[in-house]
């Protein structure tokens, strides 16, 4: 890939980025708002409402909106961060700024993964949703358990999907940055090779030959 073609790439990522993420996040917000404040004057009535979509969204399923615009700033973070990524700092030489953005980068994306996403998850389900340990989703056979009354909570599911995520995404991560490193050293190998000279014949060139 040529040096234009990459910052091209990473322009247009950081752009595009930025543009999902602002609207991803303003639209997550104010969709999340009541329609109406407390005397009963609508507010931001150009924002979309469950209203907007009756009756294909009833009053219950309006999470879906300001769930689908957190997702999409989430999103937007991840074209942001690869438009970066891309464009100024794989496959050009360490300095001291790049390691700098891209440790930034790093613990942004952590924080991402394993503090606003599980935090979320557990905000919609716990809050919305109402998934507690009192509420059963459903009862396993007995024939299953040893003849034995065994049910499974909503609050057991959200506390398994949230801890699936973590150890998935923490494998995930591990993998990753072993992979880079190893990329990372035979990049240093390559480099440090010595380069072999071939004389006018294609032969390498040893001593006494030109």
């Amino acid at each position: 890939m040529s040096e234009q073609m990459r910052k091209r790439l990473g322009i247009t990522g950081v752009v595009a980025g930025l543009g999902l993420l602002l609207a991803g996040s303003l639209l997550a917000h104010f969709t999340g708002l009541p329609a109406t404040n407390d005397v009963g004057q609508e507010i931001y009535p150009h924002i979309p409402r469950c209203a907007w979509f009756e009756p294909v969204l009833t009053d219950a399923a309006c999470w879906v909106i300001p769930t689908s615009m957190q997702l999409l700033a989430v999103i937007g973070s991840q074209v942001l961060f690869a438009g970066i990524l891309i464009g100024w700092i794989i496959g050009k030489p360490l300095t001291w700024a790049r390691a700098t953005v891209a440790a930034l980068i790093f613990t942004v994306e952590m924080l991402i993964i394993f503090g606003i996403v599980p935090n979320e998850w557990l905000a919609l389900t716990q809050g919305t949703f109402e998934w507690t340990s009192q509420r059963i989703a459903f009862t396993i056979p007995r024939w299953l358990v040893l003849n034995n009354d065994v049910a499974i909570s909503y609050g057991a599911i959200k506390d398994i999907v949230a801890g699936g995520y973590s150890a998935t995404m923490l494998g995930i991560v591990a993998v990753t940055a072993y992979q880079l490193q190893e990329r990372a050293k035979k990049a240093q190998q390559r480099a440090a090779k010595p380069e072999k000279k071939v004389s006018t014949f294609g032969r390498p060139l040893v001593k006494g030959e030109r």
